[in-house]
């Protein structure tokens, strides 16, 4: 799957994570022979016994160890200082004194370029209420990956969508994407950025709870729960592939674990948090790394991972295939090795019913393929046993070494790379029935028996593609499951379905398509006008995100058009950052009461780049 160009810029292994802090510290050390390096160095020792020492040195009450600042980048711990948690202990330093302290305790280089700037809220975080209806709590908003709020959760309809305006809009800085899923619980919205920060702002006014640095882009949406012992804390994925628990009220770390050790091991999905465990799916960049075409591919395997909430032990972490051994040699004289891939890019959803995780996998690496790449998997949530895979596309294999030459060394036999990217749905229909629901990027949709995993029924939506096909996400409501296409890439001779497709879960039977607005004339390169991003749904409406940088509105029994708007300009910011819209994709529409927060901007794959985060409210 294709999902790698900035995700690699920002993702680090742990391998590359302790060569790079090596090599920093080893860059540091040559100027401690010049005498003002000398100095800085001395000083910004000096500065952390007499402000530091005495909570970092023998951490309590969550503070990070003195080894442990050396995780975080420079600009995270000048922020912390300057406005952050620990502006009280830093009141008395100067700016040159608190980026002195950054760079010493990080052994990184301050980036005087940082123009982000936010107001402090004037209260911290009190506890919150994290059942009310308004709360919008991970990737979805229930178990069952349901993208949807109700007229008591949202209060925004058909008859005042019109009336939106811009309450505020923060721009997220050097980047060319804005791809951070928001949680918003009660009026605090948190959220990561491709730097690693993540941010608790205010939803109505955008001010500044706290923000902490993980070591690696956070686009995973972030989950709030509680702690056996009652501390709210929020569980955060990076692509780094460590899992945080963080303290709500101060964004100060009580825990983190490392899942999968591969170098090339990701989280992109949302963790799914149910009965004190955390569902960690874990992806890859290497099919990335493939490119290379020294490289020996492969070495990853997908595989899913549960942590005790409390305190981040790992309590089962299973892999979808066998560990890949040499099964023969490429044009380039390296081994091969098999099976590999299958990695898990959505959101983990759970049954509580059956006591299962359900996940979607991407497609192998290598050949011979396995039986469990393309697939929907069924995992038992105390054991980690699979109980079965439904395979959808058989014998898929792709890396990005197949775009690059039909003869590189790492793409013999390429496949058509129709993986499961979105998260799969499980709800029970009127009738009763329970199923689950899964689309691929092949334009095709499953209705499979949540039992056993038998497919029930199954329906085209588009001719798909390596970018969708069924791309980010879907959502139900009652037993009607929205399906938005994107059909981007040329693909045999069928034509293009881009748009929003109405399934009967039921049966599969088609109820409408909506084909997407064609809103690109005029805009030159990068504009595609396919829906690859999530659907959100409301009782009356269907909101969409399309390539093209326009939010568009369906009615949701007939997908007549009702309302557009065109997000590609640029924005004021609460955070001192310019942006600007642009295509709308990875992340879709969050609602919240009068609140919908959207994400526009995303230049991977040669789209309309951006790097704007918008809060509308109504009037």
């Amino acid at each position: 799957m294709n999902r790698f160009t900035s995700a690699l810029l920002s993702s680090h292994s742990h391998l590359a994570r302790t060569v790079f802090r090596l090599s920093s510290l080893a860059v540091a050390g040559l100027f401690v022979f010049a005498a003002a390096g000398a100095v800085a160095q001395s000083d910004g020792e000096a500065l952390y016994v007499q402000y530091c020492a005495a909570c970092h040195d023998n951490p309590t009450d969550r503070a990070p160890s003195r080894e442990a600042l050396g995780d975080y980048n420079p600009n995270a711990i000048f922020h912390a200082l300057n406005a952050g948690i620990m502006r009280t202990q830093a009141a008395s330093l100067s700016e040159d004194q608190r980026i002195m302290l950054a760079e010493h305790l990080t052994g990184g280089t301050y980036n005087r370029d940082r123009v982000e700037r936010f107001s402090v809220c004037s209260n911290r975080i009190a506890e919150l209420d994290l059942a009310k209806p308004t709360n919008w709590n991970g990737w979805g908003t229930n178990l069952g990956g349901q993208r949807y709020q109700s007229a008591s959760a949202s209060n925004i309809n058909a008859s005042n969508i019109d009336s939106l305006e811009v309450a505020w809009s923060l721009g997220v800085e050097g980047a060319s994407s804005a791809r951070g899923n928001p949680t918003i619980i009660e009026d605090v919205m948190i959220f990561g950025s491709p730097s690693g920060q993540v941010y608790a702002l205010d939803l109505t006014s955008g001010c500044h709870y706290w923000t902490y640095a993980a070591i690696a882009e956070v686009r995973a949406a972030p989950v709030v729960t509680e702690f056996a012992s009652g501390e709210q804390v929020v569980i955060v994925a990076d692509q780094s592939n460590r899992v945080y628990a963080l303290d709500i009220r101060t964004g100060l770390p009580y825990w983190h674990s490392d899942v999968d050790s591969n170098p090339w091991a990701v989280s992109t999905g949302a963790p799914a948090v149910w009965d004190n465990k955390v569902f960690v799916p874990v992806s890859s960049m290497e099919v990335a790394g493939a490119g290379n075409p020294q490289h020996v591919c492969c070495t990853f395997r997908g595989n899913v991972a549960a942590l005790d909430l409390n305190t981040g032990e790992k309590l089962w972490h299973t892999y979808i295939m066998d560990e890949p051994k040499e099964v023969g040699t490429n044009s380039a004289g390296n081994p091969i090795l098999a099976p590999s891939g299958a990695p898990i890019w959505g959101s983990a959803t759970v049954d509580p019913e059956r006591n299962r995780v359900y996940v979607g996998s991407g497609q192998n690496y290598s050949r011979p393929a396995s039986l469990t790449s393309d697939a929907v998997l069924a995992f038992d949530a105390s054991t980690g046993n699979l109980d079965w895979s439904n395979q959808t596309t058989a014998n898929d294999a792709f890396t990005m070494a197949c775009t690059l030459s039909a003869s590189h060394p790492n793409c013999a036999d390429p496949g058509p790379d129709v993986d499961i990217g979105a998260a799969i749905l499980t709800t029970t229909l009127s009738n009763g029935q329970d199923i689950l629901i899964a689309g691929t990027k092949g334009a095709m949709v499953f209705g499979l028996d949540p039992e056993g995993g038998e497919t029930l029924w199954s329906t085209r939506v588009g001719r798909g593609s390596m970018l969708g096909g069924v791309h980010w996400g879907m959502t139900y409501v009652g037993d009607t499951v929205y399906v938005p296409v994107s059909d981007r890439i040329p693909v045999g001779s069928s034509e293009p379905k881009p748009g929003l497709h109405a399934l009967d879960m039921k049966t599969g039977e088609s109820l409408w398509y909506a084909p997407a607005p064609e809103r690109c004339e005029g805009v030159g390169g990068g504009c595609s006008d396919g829906y690859s991003g999530p659907v959100t749904a409301t009782d009356d409406l269907l909101l969409t995100g399309a390539l093209n940088g326009y939010l568009f509105a369906h009615d949701i029994d007939t997908g007549e058009l009702l309302w557009e708007l065109d997000t590609r300009i640029s924005y004021p910011t609460v955070n001192n950052v310019e942006a600007m819209g642009g295509a709308i994709d990875a992340t879709g529409p969050v609602l919240s009461g009068d609140y919908m927060v959207v994400n526009s901007g995303y230049a991977t794959f040669g789209q309309i780049g951006g790097n704007a985060m918008v809060v509308y409210k109504l009037p």
